[in-house]
């Protein structure tokens, strides 16, 4: 009976894939929970944090006060060389815009009201010529 030597030789075959398997999937777990810990920044962060708790304080104050010490930012002043003032159009110019959008921002809502009300009569001219075009000829009455 050679049909049931393969047969049993299939199920040990097919026994040793599934043991293969199952060992891949506890090991692929296992690394996947390992790496899920070395991936979860926020709380090894955290537990770095606790443990060394005065070189994380001293370095961020250190860093403060390196930042403090940089010099402030120097403000550029455009100057005319011919009469050596300031150029001020720049200064009119922000103040203009300003007044403008506060303008602009008042207004919206009118602005908003009228523009709706020609829409509205825009609409209401378009249907009542779409029922004027419906109306059927002069020989041939409607039911």
């Amino acid at each position: 009976m050679a049909g049931e030597s393969d047969k049993a030789e299939l199920i040990a075959q097919l026994a040793a894939a599934r043991d293969r398997l199952a060992r891949t999937g506890r090991e692929l777990q296992d690394a996947g929970e390992t790496l899920r810990q070395k991936l979860d920044v926020p709380a090894r962060a955290k537990e770095s944090f606790e443990k060394h708790r005065p070189a994380w304080l001293g370095g961020a104050t250190l860093i403060g006060l390196l930042l403090s010490k940089l010099p402030a930012r120097k403000k550029t002043v455009f100057v005319e060389r011919s009469t050596g003032q300031a150029l001020g159009m720049a200064g009119k110019l922000g103040a203009v815009w300003s007044a403008a959008k506060f303008a602009a921002g008042i207004a919206k809502p009118f602005l908003g009201e009228i523009a709706g009300q020609r829409l509205g009569e825009l609409a209401r001219r378009f249907t009542n010529t779409a029922k004027e075009n419906e109306q059927p000829p002069s020989g041939e009455k409607r039911g």
